[in-house]
């Protein structure tokens, strides 16, 4: 099963690290968990320092996403520790990209930014997503009583009715920078886990003339499936490198895609970092675990963010939409937990193949 809360995550995934002989590195962020625990983003590498190819694995850049993604993180740290990796390849795995929104059973961050749409926050000005404004008072309620889930859907159903799934699909989730208060926001500077990210990346990757960057989120497509992401257009280098090296059946592209099901998305760190040195052959990929419908997602999104914005800790509807979230999130199923990390394996060992190859 998988553990309930970050600490536990991290001691799993020290256990696994060690026993599969990898250099361990620790960075803080600035803030603390519930219980006023010290937060940490910490990096295994097991194999060669400074290696030519490069396999890395991040998990929790959404926080409460986090929880699989440690599961398939340890899972593979206990094969590595019989297999480890092949001459001039390294395996680097990133624990908990956002330590607060895992340690809070949140998908936001400490500043409640949304990391996978604050790559190079400093150094862009986003435009504005319009649609959001719209839809920003329906999302985020102000009030004193947890809101209801109708109250959502029906004005929904009606924003559906006149604007269609993808307007209201992209104005929810392509990322907002105008709302600091509001879901999906891409923050007004570049975050403290994005630069460890970007820095330790740096570090890692510059001598590396092969990398495979896998993200490892939960949330999008039908319970027990898995689905490869990609932000680059049907028929482009990245999508054609997809299907190649991939289940093509799985892969889907979210830009000049009318059969899409998720918008393309602004400032994602895997693609913002690979695309720095797509000409070196680097490549991400975006890896997604099935877990609940969209609407059940978007509702528990909802009641979190209202409580952490307005609840008190011990109030029962509070601890009731936290662990809702949770659940949406990192489903309390074995079922679930076995098949997530059959799919996980078959994933991230395709791609340990082919950069060993």
């Amino acid at each position: 099963m998988m553990p309930l809360t970050y600490l536990e995550c991290r001691a799993q995934f020290h256990h696994a690290a060690i026993g599969a002989g990898a250099r361990l590195s620790g960075h803080h962020v600035d803030a603390l968990g519930p219980h006023g625990e010290q937060l940490t983003i910490d990096v295994a590498v097991v194999g060669e320092p400074l290696a030519r190819h490069v396999l890395m694995v991040w998990s929790g850049v959404h926080g409460v996403e986090g929880f699989a993604g440690s599961m398939l993180q340890r899972e593979l740290l206990h094969r590595l520790t019989t297999s480890p990796p092949a001459r001039g390849v390294a395996v680097v795995l990133v624990h908990a990209v956002n330590p607060y929104g895992m340690a809070w059973w949140r998908r936001q961050n400490e500043s409640n930014v949304d990391l996978n749409r604050n790559w190079n926050r400093d150094q862009i000005a986003p435009e504005r997503n319009a649609g959001y404004d719209e839809l920003h008072h329906l999302l985020c309620p102000t009030g004193a009583e947890v809101p209801t889930p109708e109250s959502l859907l029906v004005a929904l159903g009606e924003v559906i009715t006149a604007r269609g799934i993808a307007w209201v699909r992209s104005a929810v989730t392509a990322g907002q920078y105008h709302h600091a208060d509001g879901l999906y926001f891409g923050g007004d500077r570049t975050e403290r886990s994005t630069q460890v990210i970007e820095t330790f990346s740096n570090t890692h990757l510059d001598a590396a003339e092969r990398v495979v960057i896998i993200d490892l989120h939960t949330g999008h497509g039908a319970r027990g499936t898995y689905t490869l992401l990609s932000d680059a257009p049907l028929g482009s280098p990245q999508d054609r490198w997809l299907r190649a090296n991939f289940d093509a059946s799985r892969v889907e592209t979210t830009v000049d895609n009318p059969d899409a099901t998720t918008p393309p998305k602004r400032g994602q760190l895997a693609a913002g970092l690979a695309s720095q040195r797509s000409s070196r052959g680097h490549h991400a990929i975006t890896f997604e675990l099935g877990t609940v419908a969209n609407t059940r997602m978007i509702v528990a999104e909802r009641a979190e963010h209202w409580a952490h914005r307005y609840g008190k800790v011990d109030d029962a509807g509070v601890r009731a939409a936290r662990l809702e979230h949770r659940v949406c999130s990192a489903p309390d199923d074995p079922q679930w937990e076995r098949t997530a990390c059959a799919h996980g394996r078959t994933v991230i060992d395709a791609a340990l193949e082919l950069i060993s190859s």
